[in-house]
């Protein structure tokens, strides 16, 4: 399969899971990819769920921001570069590394308040499912549109 998102394997040497730690991280980075629209496409969010996961174990992640970039030599492009060959490349090295760890945390591109995390295919089994809420009629949905300044037509 070809790449698509910053992190995924360039070649398809493994699958990537994307995560919001919270759910602020999870609508930035699902809804505001186009920086300046102030109308939340409402298909868009009626398609889309929030979904808390949990641990069964800890996760091994390697930290790329703050001080985590500069220990491997990396800088914030990684996560917030225009393209992203660079972040693959990155992704495909930390996969590979012997210590096997479970992905990357980072900044959101689109909130940088909020960490994301993006979880090698390996980890499946350390995470599961508890709960899905769909977005449009959940209950965090008017705090997320007030945080972010952004409406969407109720109409359509």
């Amino acid at each position: 399969m070809a790449p698509r998102s910053r992190f995924d394997a360039p070649a398809g040497e493994f699958r990537v899971c994307y995560v919001g730690l919270s759910p602020e991280a999870g609508f930035a980075e699902t809804f505001l990819r186009n920086p300046g629209r102030r109308m939340v496409d409402r298909t868009l969010l009626g398609s889309r769920a929030l979904t808390v996961l949990k641990n069964r174990r800890a996760l091994s992640v390697v930290r790329l921001y703050g001080p985590g970039l500069a220990r491997p030599g990396a800088t914030a492009e990684v996560s917030h570069g225009p393209t992203y060959d660079v972040a693959r490349a990155w992704s495909l090295a930390i996969w590979s590394h012997p210590s096997a760890p479970d992905g990357i945390l980072y900044k959101s591109r689109h909130d940088d308040d909020e960490l994301c995390l993006a979880l090698f295919d390996r980890a499946s089994n350390a995470i599961y499912h508890e709960r899905s809420e769909r977005v449009l009629s959940g209950v965090l949905l008017p705090r997320l549109l007030w945080r972010y300044r952004v409406s969407f037509d109720p109409r359509s």
